[in-house]
């Protein structure tokens, strides 16, 4: 059984396939180089992948999606950290089928998730749980269930600037918190010719406590 990991770069990809690799004859790619083995593949798992994949592609393999979300709620682009910025603490780690909509597929199987700590410790425990779903998808090959109830499509989260005339100080804690981790950029704001970068938010009483890296940008 040949199984392909399709992945941007990430401590957390890496992680999953490094556990993927001492069970299964498991191959890993980080571009688009995984159309070249796809008839090779018996299954193939797109995790933390955000680009388009061709119709011909998943029309003609087996192909699946691990995406974060209480199904068919938080559909659509940054879908963690949406979920993150509207306060929802229990979701759930999805494996499914990858279809002309995005995250509209049918659901091979699902683990539960607790939102909590920073970006890079919601990811570790994302990256734990798509491992047993991978592993359950190939071993077991579940039935694939249709997703029920009402459709919540999340538009992909591209600002990075810090909400400072929010009214909420845990709105404030909250979006730095969905940025704190790799391959994402840090919240920021702009002071002068200076950036001021934060990480490692937690609140004290009604105020923040958060690391913060200063940096000369261009004038």
């Amino acid at each position: 059984m040949k199984i392909a990991l399709v992945s941007k770069k990430s401590l957390w990809s890496d992680l999953v396939y490094e556990r993927l690799i001492e069970k299964f004859d498991c191959s890993y790619f980080n571009d688009d180089s995984y159309e070249d083995f796809l008839v090779q593949a018996d299954w193939v798992f797109f995790f933390h992948w955000s680009k388009i994949v061709s119709d011909e592609v998943y029309k003609n393999n087996k192909c699946v999606v691990i995406h974060t979300g209480n199904l068919p709620k938080g559909r659509g682009g940054s879908p963690l950290q949406n979920q993150i910025l509207d306060g929802i603490v229990e979701t759930k780690v999805n494996a499914i089928t990858m279809e002309d909509d995005v995250d509209s597929g049918d659901i091979y199987c699902s683990l539960p998730l607790t939102l909590q700590g920073t970006i890079t410790d919601i990811w570790l425990s994302i990256a734990d749980r798509a491992y047993e779903l991978i592993k359950n998808c190939v071993i077991n090959n579940p039935k694939p269930t249709k997703q029920e109830g009402e459709v919540q499509q999340y538009k992909r989260n591209k600002n990075n600037m810090l909400p400072i005339d929010s009214n909420d100080i845990i709105d404030i804690h909250k979006f730095i918190q969905m940025l704190d981790g790799d391959t994402y950029p840090s919240a920021f704001l702009n002071v002068g010719n200076y950036r001021l970068e934060f990480s490692r938010s937690k609140i004290d009483g009604d105020e923040i406590l958060s690391d913060v890296k200063i940096r000369r940008v261009n004038e």
